[in-house]
């Protein structure tokens, strides 16, 4: 089961992960002629944004409504678990706080940078 401190924990682990990937894709464009900060940047909103939709659907896929639909529509035997349920939660708070940090990293870069 995910506690509050794993669940912060695991995101700062995705967040690093993901700042030296940023840096690697935007250290590596500038080969082409663009701008680091411009490309950081953009790199680390589509990331904001896949990692919301990811929580999402994470979220979505153990509610009552997707149970339902599972079982009536595909023919699923998996009944809705509210147990279940619950710990999707947990693993979609684990992407949305790391989205959330992110995004804090990006609007410090904003706030740095501007002019």
């Amino acid at each position: 089961m995910l506690t509050f401190p794993k669940i912060i924990t695991r995101s700062i682990v995705i967040v690093l992960i993901a700042m030296c990937a940023d840096a690697l894709v935007a250290s590596e464009t500038i080969r082409f002629g663009f701008s680091f900060i411009e490309i950081i940047g953009d790199v680390m909103l589509v990331e904001v944004a896949i990692l919301f939709i990811v929580a999402g659907l994470i979220d979505f896929s153990s509610s009552i409504g997707a149970a339902q639909f599972r079982k009536s529509v595909l023919g699923s035997k998996q009944d809705y678990s509210q147990s279940v349920h619950k710990e999707a939660e947990r693993k979609a708070a684990v992407l949305v706080l790391a989205g959330i940090f992110i995004f804090m990293i990006l609007l410090g870069i904003a706030v740095i940078t501007h002019n």
